[in-house]
């Protein structure tokens, strides 16, 4: 690892990261909201998985950004589906980003605090996390859905971080979705990083204009990649 990405880390107490498109390969969301929540509809309404599609789409796309288009229980009761057994059928599709496990492996060895911060449903993530061993890593999670409010608005991060004790003067946060980054930089964590490769098949690539970017967490153990 350089020695400036051993500095960004090491000159913060705090590091915090988001799940799905930092650590995890955004693939599972992406076939999960896209593919088989919308075949569990068709199914379960006898309806085309055309029509399915267009009807998850129109309403993601209202609710954007918003509690309930995380909320697991909101397209439950919409669609009546058990989201849950279509992710546990599915769950082996849930896997790390290249790279992300050695990364996580490098920052517990520098002695900080990690803490994930994320919008995915607690009871998504528990089948993931029951695939894939990310947890072990962390110091601790909180997922917006069991506080009430998103990453994007900034009563979360009063509540998250009060409630892990942790200072945002002295914290790093690293996140795919570049709303959140900026929400997170508005709020006074004192490096706010843009991720820009979700997934493992390059299927898709943000542009940023973060002050701070970096493909995925592996940049950080490779030494000529610059923030």
């Amino acid at each position: 690892m350089s020695n400036f990405h051993k500095n960004i880390l090491t000159e913060s107490s705090y590091i915090l990261l988001d799940i799905d498109g930092v650590i995890l390969d955004q693939n599972f969301d992406n076939l999960f909201w896209m593919e088989w929540v919308p075949e569990a509809v068709a199914s379960t309404h006898d309806i085309s998985l055309n029509v399915a599609k267009e009807d998850i789409y129109k309403t993601s796309k209202e609710l954007y950004g918003t509690l309930p288009w995380y909320e697991l229980k909101f397209w439950e009761d919409k669609y009546k589906v058990d989201l849950l057994a279509v992710a546990e059928r599915n769950k082996s599709y849930a896997m790390f980003i290249d790279g992300a496990e050695e990364s996580l492996k490098l920052m517990t060895s520098l002695d900080k605090k990690i803490f994930f911060l994320t919008n995915c449903d607690s009871r998504l993530l528990k089948i993931k996390s029951s695939q894939v061993p990310l947890l072990n890593y962390a110091d601790g999670w909180i997922s917006s859905v069991d506080i009430g409010v998103v990453k994007e608005d900034q009563d979360f991060w009063k509540i998250a971080l009060e409630k892990l004790n942790i200072q945002p003067s002295k914290s790093i946060f690293f996140d795919d979705n570049i709303n959140i980054v900026n929400s997170a930089a508005r709020y006074g964590i004192k490096k706010s990083v843009h991720v820009t490769e979700p997934t493992n098949n390059n299927s898709v690539i943000y542009e940023s204009n973060a002050r701070m970017q970096i493909s995925r967490l592996a940049d950080l153990i490779s030494a000529d990649q610059r923030l």
